[in-house]
């Protein structure tokens, strides 16, 4: 349940805090207070789309703050696991500020969130009614959402069941829209597949290659570079070359030492000579045994990387996913090879689950039927204790058009029929009911689905537009009803409803500064007299309307 409201810089409110209570509480005050801000704040902590203009003028932000208890009750532990959410004390604090550039903080028990998780959270813990819901019932594409509303638990296993098998035979569908191609762009296809099969089957690519061949390259790279210089050196240091220049030293050599057996004084350097060239023909035979060959040319790698390259590329961006779309394009392959054979087995497929499917549906209808018998006593039941007398009212089921029979919930399509007048003929709701008549009818259908929604706060506002006298006396009774099961919250310009609550505030606005303040105000017992007197009236002071107004609370409690 809603422990407590604080809103602070939120429009005219400056500062407004309140402590609602169990059962029916009551919000009223005159055109302009502020009470639809009231519930404006409470829609921004359920996520609701904020604007900056609701910042207060002068002000650098807005923020409202709600505490809740008893939240286990109502919230699946899986949603506080999901985003991290401890609740102490069962208790939990939703809080949203509104920056006057117009970005908004939201905080879930002090941790910083997303608004998409007050949407969620705030969806457990509080359902709002205005007076645009009424518009709910008027759309018959809603209708079988408010009958299932009403069946509960006792529908979903068989939707879900219905779900299971309608995924299966759109998955038959699908498979079958695969097979089906007429003859000549099944040829194309076939050769297609067939070339993109054989170039990557004939590159056997492998994982990780690309990266391999890479550094392959690198080292290449510099054996050719190796190989450059050592080619140099072997050539310069040849005996075999003539022209080498260690033939030349060869040469000169011999002639040095010709020359040392004439004049003695070169005999010496004839020996230099001599040992200078064997050592120079022992380095090239050191030299000589380095092997100039490479397993693989630099061309042959890099012609290989290109290669894979391009078909990664092609086929997928890297090696894994272009083994799969080899997988794929022979699966796909296969089936245009199987063809009609396949599409007749998935024909047979597709009529054995359809039946399946409508036997489903069939119980889902039947009970739906049933469920829809027994609504429809209820609401006239309701709706007649609302002031509407002679109101007749029927679920009328139809089934969707073949072409797109099944939906996720079965093959019914449900709308609401309505009847104001004896002797009347049911009609669409849309074209029958009045404002105020609908605005019944809502709050007959939220009396009657009470029960099962484990939504702890309703909040109202204004539902009560276009009713008056018994009809009014007769809401207050049903507001009654259910605040035994919910929070309620109304906001009310009708003195009979307000006479029903068990909690009474006063939103009221104060233009005596310079600027225009709301205030929410907890009456007392003199307090909620006077102003159920003023709501009857007109004049809070009125001893008659007061009389009145006492009567109406005693009433009602």
């Amino acid at each position: 349940m809603l422990v407590s409201l604080t809103i602070q810089d939120f429009a005219i409110v400056e500062y407004a805090s309140f402590t609602p209570g169990r059962g029916l509480n009551i919000l009223t005050g005159e055109t302009g207070a502020g009470k639809s801000l009231i519930i404006d704040a409470i829609g921004a902590l359920l996520g609701h789309r904020i604007g900056r203009d609701y910042v207060r003028k002068d002000c650098d932000k807005a923020v409202i703050e709600a505490v809740f208890d008893e939240v286990s009750s109502v919230i699946p532990r899986s949603v506080f696991e999901e985003f991290g959410i401890e609740c102490e004390e069962d208790t939990i604090i939703l809080l949203r500020e509104i920056s006057k550039d117009g970005k908004s903080l939201v905080r879930v028990n002090g941790r910083t969130m997303p608004v998409s998780v007050l949407r969620t959270i705030g969806s457990y813990l509080i359902d709002i009614h205005g007076q645009h819901d009424q518009q709910t019932i008027f759309d018959s594409s809603k209708h079988l959402g408010i009958l299932d509303d009403y069946l509960g638990e006792k529908i979903h296993p068989h939707i879900s069941a219905f779900s299971e098998k309608l995924n299966e035979y759109r998955e038959i569908l699908n498979l079958r829209k695969q097979y089906e191609s007429d003859p000549e762009k099944s040829r194309q296809m076939q050769d297609l597949l067939l070339y993109q099969i054989r170039e990557i089957e004939e590159g056997h690519f492998k994982e990780g290659e690309e990266e391999e061949l890479s550094e392959k390259l690198k080292v290449l790279k510099q054996d050719e570079k190796r190989r450059f210089h050592l080619s140099f050196v072997q050539g310069a240091l040849s005996t075999e070359d003539s022209e080498s220049p260690l033939s030349a030293l060869q040469t000169a050599s011999e002639h040095l030492e010709a020359l040392s057996s004439i004049d003695g004084s070169f005999t010496e350097k004839a020996q230099q000579m001599k040992s200078l060239v064997m050592d120079l023909q022992g380095l090239h035979d050191e030299i000589g045994s380095e092997d100039l060959s490479s397993e693989e040319s630099y061309d042959e790698v890099e012609a290989r990387l290109e290669k894979l390259r391009a078909c990664t590329v092609k086929y997928g961006g890297s090696v894994s996913s272009m083994n799969e779309f080899l997988e794929n394009a022979k699966t796909r392959l296969d089936m245009l090879k199987e063809g009609d054979s396949k599409i007749k087995q998935l024909n047979s497929e597709r009529s054995r689950i359809e039946k399946e499917l409508i036997a489903l549906a069939d119980v889902i209808h039947n009970i739906r039927e049933e469920a829809g018998r027994q609504l429809s006593a209820d609401i006239v039941s309701e709706v007649q204790f609302l002031g509407l007398s002679n109101a007749t009212f029927e679920v009328s089921f139809s089934k969707r058009p073949k072409e797109r029979f099944f939906s996720k919930t079965g093959y019914d399509e449900v709308e609401f029929l309505f009847s104001a007048n004896k002797g009347e003929d049911l009609k669409p709701l849309s074209k029958t009911a009045s404002g105020g008549e609908a605005a019944r009818i809502m709050l007959a259908i939220k009396t009657i689905l009470a029960r099962a929604d484990a939504t702890p706060v309703l909040i109202f506002d204004e539902v009560d537009s276009g009713i008056s006298g018994e009809a009014a006396k007769a809401v207050s009774f049903s507001m009654k009803k259910l605040s035994k099961f919910h929070q309620v919250f109304c906001v009310t310009h009708m003195g009979q409803i307000a006479a029903a609550a068990d909690q009474h505030f006063f939103i009221s606005k104060d233009q005596s500064g310079e600027r225009t303040k709301t205030t929410i105000t907890p009456l007392n017992e003199t307090g909620r007299i006077q102003e159920v007197a003023r709501l009857l009236s007109g004049n809070s002071g009125d001893v008659q309307s007061q009389v009145l107004a006492k009567s109406l609370i005693e009433e009602r409690k």
